[in-house]
This record gives structure tokens, C-alpha cells and sequence, in this order.
């Protein structure tokens, strides 16, 4: 029996919460995007964005955990990512493509999903201990050109960007 695709972000992110993935949302005029986390780095994304042209495009992305071995994201089809919420697996003859260009141009050290860079952030707190009054990385965030980066900063937090739902420290 075949099941019918979600045809909407919302459709999308229910079915990721009823997977038990932490969904957060992104809304801007135009622009929309859900994404789903898992407690060992695995990710998945879903993005829309309007043009005059073709209207609605809508794109996919999954990234494994970090046992997995996976260390960039993969964009696939609606079936894929629809397949990877429920089994944290893609199939394998699912059609997928690595993602090599980005947007970011920040020249920082970048992790590809959120709990990567807090995992990072913790080690990097735990390595710096000894040394007390050192200058130290206290917080992760979204890069503001590329939502498949992350980076770490020692600055303090800023105002809130539209970013709904993600954790903003450990």
C-alpha cells in the first residue's frame, strides 16, 4: 500500500514531532523552513522558498548521526526525507545529492547541524578548564547566510533572530 507523501512543511513537521524528532521552525516572507534534530547530531531539513517564476520550491536535506559517519548533508526527495523521519535510514536506492557549495563566508570553524557544534562547544569548555580567565567560546548559533552551518562564538547573546524552538546553550 502506498502511502501519500506530506505535501506541506507543516505536514512535514508533524510527522517529525510524531517520530520524536525536536522540530524548530523558520518563517520569513517568501522563505519557510522546518527542521528536525536528534540526540547524536542526525538532522533533517526541509525548505520553501516563493519565486516569481516557478513559484514554491521546496528542497530536502538529511544528515546522519554522528556513528553514521556522515559529516555533510545529503539533499534528497520529498520520499527520502520522508523515509529517513521514520527510520533514521535512507533507502538505498534513494536518489541523493551532496551538498558541496555553501553560502557562508564567515572564514569561522563551522559544524553542519546544531548538536555537532554544542557537542564541540562542550568539549572545547571541558578542554579549556585549567585555563581560567582564557578568552572561551560560550555559545552556538546559525550562520545568518547558510542554514546548514553553525558556528562558535565567545561573544554574548545577541537579540533573537526568527529562529523558533532550538536550543540556544548547552
Amino acid at each position: 500500500m502506498n502511502v501519500p507523501l506530506p505535501t506541506s512543511l507543516e505536514d512535514l513537521g508533524a510527522q517529525m514531532t510524531q517520530h520524536g524528532w525536536e522540530v524548530s521552525w523558520q518563517r520569513d516572507y517568501g522563505t519557510a523552513r522546518v527542521e528536525g534534530s536528534r540526540r547524536g547530531g542526525a538532522a533533517v531539513m526541509a525548505t520553501a522558498r516563493y519565486t516569481l517564476k516557478k513559484g514554491w520550491v521546496t528542497r530536502f536535506y538529511v544528515i546522519g548521526s554522528v556513528d553514521d559517519g556522515w559529516t555533510e548533508w545529503l539533499r534528497v526527495r520529498r520520499a527520502g526525507l520522508v523515509h529517513f523521519i521514520a527510520t533514521n535510514l535512507l533507502p538505498v536506492d534513494a536518489p541523493r545529492w551532496p551538498v558541496s557549495d555553501s553560502k557562508c563566508q564567515c572564514r569561522k570553524g563551522e559544524q553542519p547541524t546544531q548538536w555537532r557544534a554544542l557537542h564541540l562547544l562542550a568539549g572545547i569548555r571541558l578542554d579549556r578548564l585549567s585555563n581560567h580567565g582564557a578568552e572561551q567560546e560560550t555559545r552556538a548559533y546559525r550562520c545568518r547566510r547558510d542554514a546548514r552551518r553553525w558556528h562558535l562564538t565567545s561573544q554574548a547573546e545577541r537579540t533573537p533572530g526568527p529562529w523558533h524552538g532550538a536550543a540556544a546553550a548547552l
